[in-house]
């Protein structure tokens, strides 16, 4: 299969990265939400009333990404990359739970609706994770002068930051080949690509790896399996 997504925290870095490695790579190009986000700006006003619906608008916008994702590769057998994924979705839900944004009834109902998506997902051939401290991250989000950003606390950057942690490991107990790269300093595409090229061209599908043809059920990944489900 030919999927990859990069993830990192907040003002990591991730969506100037993924469109040189979609133009480099002749790679098909999704995006996060984010100018198309009608949730965000009312979000960081009010995190406790939009936790819920914007986790959820995310989740199913993100899952309908995968899904084209899945058919253009079937389809053209191009590359697909996408600026974060509805992988990475959780670190957030997670994070608002633990805040007290999301109930446990709302989180509890948040990772049914999961569990019920991933059902015909497949798990990303390639993790690219962007690892910066938090510091630096509250830093980069200052520069980029997004307004519903500008109040984000470097507490909370603090908290997604661990919970990255644990989503890189159940990357990989679920087959996805992770390639953590420090980013505390932008690196240039070409060493990104350096990192990575022992996983390029990405192969096809086989019996060892999760994928949505040769039997659904045996190659699907399994979120019951998933430290963060």
């Amino acid at each position: 299969m030919k999927m990859i997504i990069i993830e990192g925290n907040i003002g990591a870095g991730k969506t100037t990265l993924t469109k040189n490695l979609a133009k480099e790579l002749n790679a098909k190009l999704f995006l996060e939400p984010v100018e198309s986000n009608p949730y965000l700006d009312s979000y960081y006003k009010d995190p406790k009333k939009y936790a819920l619906p914007m986790q959820f608008y995310l989740m199913s916008t993100r899952y309908e990404m995968h899904r084209q994702g899945i058919e253009h590769i079937w389809r053209t057998g191009q590359i697909c990359i996408y600026d974060r994924s509805i992988f990475g979705d959780f670190v957030f839900a997670k994070k608002n739970w633990l805040d007290g944004n999301m109930s446990d009834l709302d989180f509890h109902n948040y990772n049914q609706m999961r569990r019920v998506m991933f059902k015909t997902l497949m798990t990303p051939h390639l993790t690219i994770f962007l690892k910066n401290d938090p510091e630096i991250t509250h830093k980069n989000i200052s520069m980029r002068s997004r307004d519903c950003e500008s109040e984000i606390p470097l507490t909370y950057l603090q908290g997604l930051h661990e919970l990255y942690g644990d989503f890189v490991e159940d990357m990989k107990k679920i087959g996805s080949i992770v390639v953590d790269i420090d980013w505390n300093e932008f690196k240039t595409t070409e060493y990104v690509l350096d990192q990575i090229k022992n996983h390029l061209p990405i192969p096809e599908h086989t019996d060892n790896y999760p994928g949505v043809h040769q039997g659904m059920e045996a190659h699907t990944m399994r979120p019951e399996n998933f430290a963060f489900l």
